[in-house]
């Protein structure tokens, strides 16, 4: 089964753990099935890794940005800014991301200088053309404020932990994308779930966080995107689906939404 991994962290330490590190696991992922992962940054720093990564494999691709936990990192957001526009003009940059907002921590920067990064970061996306990648973790009302003022950005909301209520919202927008982590495969995931049945099948995406978020039944592990066929499976039984239509619908999204060319087969 061919997979498209939206929304993978290859560059974070973790991954130091295992044999050959990101780059072992990579080069066995690609030649086991996987097609396309999508490594999304959380600093500036960390953008040129994930970009470096990217250019290291045909199949990898970059989202640069500031995550709203470490925006107090950057020197400001004029000079955030001001990086990812550089990053921006590399070739394998694809979106901007992971951007949003997160008031889940006591620690995290106060919301209005979370607010500040990811408006800015909505700004240069609209000015760019490239999407999204969107995190909100319970900022779910800021976030849909914020979003609502930039209909035209194209936006991948991230491991979708909102109401199916709040889904049905974004979803009147054709700019709007839902995507799945292996959190679909929890068994307190009813919220989750249900958002699954209501998104039309050429508007869901699916995706890791790895090394975050292992899906049932790898819990507990050092998440990858050969642990990916577990969440597209569950998808697929959500939506009444083989696995194999579940990925490959999933997959030319992907590539639609971040305005990639379908792979040339050749004749057999």
């Amino acid at each position: 089964m061919e997979l498209f991994d939206t929304h993978a962290h290859y560059f974070d330490e973790k991954f130091s753990e295992l044999p050959g590190g990101a780059e072992a696991l990579l080069t066995g992922l690609f030649a086991q099935g996987l097609v396309g992962a999508l490594n999304c940054a959380t600093t500036t720093r960390d953008s040129e890794q994930a970009l470096a990564l990217a250019e290291r494999f045909e199949g990898c691709y970059a989202a640069v940005g500031v995550h709203p936990e470490n925006c107090g990192e950057e020197e400001s957001v004029d000079a955030a800014i001001a990086r990812l526009r550089e990053l921006i003009a590399r070739p394998k940059t694809v979106a901007i991301g992971e951007i949003g907002l997160d008031y889940y921590w006591a620690e995290n920067p106060p919301p209005e200088v979370q607010k500040a990064y990811f408006e800015a970061q909505l700004r240069l996306a609209r000015e760019t053309g490239l999407p999204a990648v969107i995190h909100d973790r319970e900022a779910h009302g800021d976030t849909f404020d914020l979003l609502a003022k930039y209909p035209d950005v194209v936006a991948i909301l991230h491991s979708y932990s909102g109401s199916p209520e709040m889904a049905r919202q974004y979803l009147r927008n054709p700019n709007r994308y839902i995507s799945f982590s292996g959190v679909l495969t929890y068994k307190n995931a009813e919220k989750t779930v249900e958002t699954a049945k209501l998104v039309p099948l050429d508007r869901m995406l699916v995706e890791t966080d790895c090394p975050y978020l292992a899906p049932v039944p790898y819990r507990g592990k050092i998440n990858h995107s050969g642990y990916l066929v577990k969440t597209v499976e569950r998808l697929a039984e959500i939506k009444g689906l083989r696995a194999e239509e579940a990925a490959e619908q999933a997959n030319e999204n992907a590539r639609r939404v971040l305005r990639l060319a379908a792979p040339v087969r050749s004749a057999e």
